[in-house]
Formats: structure tokens, C-alpha cells, sequence
């Protein structure tokens, strides 16, 4: 994970892998190892495609100019931490439910995990009744 500060005096945008990236001048961003990879070329020696895909350098023109906007990134490697807030633009939708095994006489934990309204009124009464972790299976 990488948090990277743009020194630029202009916010910058990119995409990596469906995702905006917004990066407003002075202030600090968490990103992926692979976004940072893709948006900045990090631990690429020729930064070329990078720049040229951002338009701060021209076909056929000195890297300098291009460079000199990449530079005032600052970039610090960090330890991911999974308690973090997330990024703007991955939602969190709590915790996956816990489904406990009806058969073994453990109550469902959550009602999602029941059927739906009408499903059970086509299938045989017991349809639902063994549940285990590879999903829904037919009564034995």
C-alpha cells in the first residue's frame, strides 16, 4: 500500500482497474500496490508510457518537463492495515453473514441467509433443510 502526496499545484485524476484515483494537491492518498504501479510506473526504469498516458509529456520531447510534475509526487510505502477507512469509491457493506449449520441444530445467523418469500412454495417442504458450506442442497 502506498500513500502518496501530490506536490503539484493541480488535483490529479486516474483510473486503474474501474476506479477513479483522485489525488488534490497537498493532501495524502492510499492506493494499492498495483494502482500506484499502473498510475505512477513504480519500479519501472522507463517512465515514458506513464508520463505520455498522462499527458505530461509530448511525443518525441525531452522527459524533463514530464518528470518534473512525477517528482513532486511523494511516495511512502505503508503497511496495509484492514481496519482503515476504505477509499472513496469501494463501498462497505458490513461483514459477510454468518451461516451456521441448521442440520447440526445451530440456529441461521442472519435472516438474509434464509429463503426468499415464494422460493419454498415450488420445492418439496425439507428442500432447505440441509445447508452446509457448498451452498444449497436437495434433502437427502
Amino acid at each position: 500500500m502506498f500513500k502518496i502526496t501530490n506536490g503539484n499545484e493541480f488535483k490529479f485524476k486516474a483510473r486503474f482497474d474501474g476506479m477513479e484515483f483522485v489525488f488534490p494537491p497537498g493532501e495524502a492518498v492510499m492506493c494499492q500496490d498495483e494502482a500506484a504501479q499502473h498510475i505512477f510506473g513504480i519500479a519501472e526504469r522507463d517512465k515514458t508510457p506513464v508520463l505520455a498516458r498522462h499527458g505530461w509529456v509530448k511525443p518525441m520531447a525531452p522527459l524533463d518537463d514530464g518528470m518534473a510534475i512525477l517528482n513532486r509526487f511523494k511516495f511512502e510505502h505503508v503497511e496495509q492495515r484492514f481496519d482503515a477507512p476504505l477509499a472513496q469509491g469501494y463501498d462497505d457493506h458490513g461483514p459477510a453473514p454468518v451461516i451456521q449449520n441448521p442440520a447440526a441444530g445451530a440456529a441461521v445467523a442472519d435472516e438474509a441467509s434464509k429463503p426468499a418469500a415464494g422460493v419454498e412454495d415450488d420445492l418439496p417442504p425439507d428442500f432447505f433443510k440441509n445447508r452446509g458450506r457448498g451452498g444449497i442442497r436437495p434433502a437427502a
